[in-house]
């Protein structure tokens, strides 16, 4: 009996561990929250001092948001419909700049990520569906003939770049809502991007990479297409458990939180250890503020980034907190 009764009390005692750290929250999810309170109080500092909407501090915080309070995590709501408000009520996102002669529609890349922030939203307002037809049409203005998006040569990467691919899948991915609720030049559109897109060869860039098996994923593509793609990313996780922007660099919150992204809509798993390590890196190396730090890069390979590290820090922080809410 009394060895019964012993067995009982270990069983017991287990079981209410086992609750109670099934109840703490994880690291991951305070992770999440900690990088929402970063994003929030730094996209205010920006808009108070510059009043700049930008694809940084506007755009990818408006997303990250969006996506953690569908996935259950509590938002900012008053920032979340300030920042959404701002973005939709900008204009159409269309550079005024005249553009190259090697690329005389260069895609306005703010119209892309400012179409893409909005339309993570499953509900939007009146103000919000105003702001995107606005968008959508410069997006739509921009596709060349063959139905890809070209880039603006010598731009810094990742928000602008020289990835035709990269944009292509972005400014696609973009224009899915409208198609989505039958918009007929959105479609047309869209079909004209993932034309160019299955008959264009890869530029091997990350973010083309993770871009692409998002819109083939949210396409319901045919798996050859995009199995691939999975065992591309999962090579080019880093001994650290982190992705790099390119080989010369070392792993960061961006690549990272692409990565993380684009792997949970192929369908892998948090348990996997590929996913295990992702999370791991992040959590490891965010700060204490929230921010994950991050390198500006060169527009050309020798030369220097930004003297200012605000944007990308803000951008990065913004897509580790986007990679950590999918692949929790």
């Amino acid at each position: 009996m009394r060895m019964i009764v012993a067995i009982m009390v270990v069983l017991l005692s287990g079981a209410a561990s086992a609750q109670e750290r099934r109840d703490k929250p994880s690291e991951v999810g305070a992770t999440i929250d900690r990088g929402l309170a970063f994003l929030t109080k730094d996209a205010l500092a920006w808009k108070n001092k510059h009043n700049c909407a930008s694809c940084h501090h506007a755009a990818l915080v408006i997303w990250s948001m969006r996506e953690a309070k569908q996935r259950g995590h509590a938002v900012e709501e008053p920032v979340l419909a300030q920042l959404t408000k701002w973005v939709a009520e900008s204009g159409d996102g269309k550079f005024g700049l005249a553009r190259p002669a090697s690329a005389p529609k260069a895609l306005s890349p703010k119209a892309v990520w400012f179409a893409l922030a909005l339309g993570a939203d499953p509900k939007p307002d009146a103000i919000s569906q105003k702001g995107m037809k606005l968008l959508l049409k410069t997006v739509k203005s921009e596709q060349t003939e063959n139905g890809s998006w070209s880039t603006w040569p010598e731009t810094r990467p990742p928000i602008f770049g020289d990835s035709n691919e990269s944009m292509t899948a972005l400014a696609t991915l973009a224009v899915l809502p409208a198609a989505a609720a039958g918009d007929a030049s959105a479609k047309a559109v869209r079909d004209k991007g993932i034309q160019w897109l299955a008959k264009t060869k890869t530029d091997n860039d990350p973010q083309s990479i993770a871009m692409r098996l998002v819109l083939w994923r949210r396409l319901g593509r045919p798996a050859n297409e995009w199995e691939p793609l999975i065992q591309h990313i999962k090579k080019r996780q880093n001994a650290d458990g982190g992705w790099s922007q390119t080989k010369d660099m070392a792993s960061d919150a961006w690549a990272t939180g692409q990565a993380l992204y684009a792997l949970a809509h192929a369908g892998i798993k948090p348990n996997d250890p590929v996913i295990a390590r992702a999370h791991a890196f992040l959590i490891k190396t965010q700060r204490s503020d929230g921010s994950w730090p991050m390198t500006s890069r060169p527009v050309k390979p020798g030369g220097k980034g930004s003297t200012s590290l605000i944007p990308i820090t803000g951008a990065g922080s913004a897509w580790a907190v986007l990679g950590l809410v999918r692949s929790r």
